[in-house]
């Protein structure tokens, strides 16, 4: 199973989702001592198999050279990127998963039901959050991941978290307006829009425009002389 696999169970779709359906009834003899077991307590990601350890770290972006695609009033085009990076030793605070808002309404966009709906927001996760970059002599190579349609960045956590802890910075793209939910600093929460429009003519087409457009904007965000991330040089 793959590690972004991994990290969906997890932190608890695959799981939560089977819970919440009905489960064959036992033998009458077994029922009164053996009663069916449900998930409890929070989510760990798998630890990362690498040896260094690893940190997280949040940006926000604005590329201001287009609108934004999927919000007509939108005038510039807002990402939210999670880098995962080779960090030094130390101790220090586990970087989020997501919120309760995002857990929310991912679950909810996943019908999933019968279960607190902020449980994703608890998953434990590896990396530190905001650690010192380890970094080395000649730099790191980088990778950018972009999750699959509907799905926040915070899915492909567990992966990021692995490559990161084998030497590779990690850059994961929320492609806003195409998950169910993107959490700004300033706390607004953009939701799904793109969803309502799944069945245009072309539609698919859009889609892979625009993130081309915007794996390509954090390409540049995160090299060059004036990237945003202190890690970046």
């Amino acid at each position: 199973m793959s590690h972004a696999v991994k990290d969906l169970a997890v932190a608890g779709l695959v799981v939560l989702a089977a819970a919440s359906c009905a489960a064959p009834a036992p033998p009458r003899s077994v029922a009164a001592t053996a009663p069916p077991a449900t998930p409890t307590g929070a989510a760990a990601l798998p630890a990362p198999t690498g040896t260094r350890p690893v940190g997280a770290t949040t940006l926000y972006v604005k590329d201001t050279s287009r609108t934004d695609p999927w919000v007509p009033d939108g005038k510039v085009r807002e990402l939210m990127v999670t880098v995962w990076y080779p960090a030094q030793a130390g101790e220090g605070r586990r970087a989020p998963y997501m919120t309760a808002k995002e857990s929310e309404l991912t679950l909810k966009g996943k019908e999933v039901t019968g279960v607190p709906y902020d449980v994703l927001s608890r998953t434990r996760t590896n990396a530190v959050e905001d650690a010192k970059p380890a970094g080395r002599t000649g730099g790191l190579p980088l990778v950018v991941l972009s999750p699959g349609f509907t799905m926040p960045r915070s899915t492909l956590t567990a992966l990021g978290e692995e490559l990161a802890s084998r030497g590779y910075v990690v850059a994961g793209v929320d492609h806003t307006y195409e998950n169910y939910a993107t959490t700004f600093p300033d706390g607004r929460v953009a939701e799904c829009v793109a969803c309502d429009s799944d069945t245009d003519p072309g539609f698919g087409a859009k889609v892979a425009d625009v993130r081309a457009a915007d794996v390509s904007f954090v390409l540049d965000q995160l090299t060059g002389p004036h990237a945003k991330w202190e890690g970046s040089p």
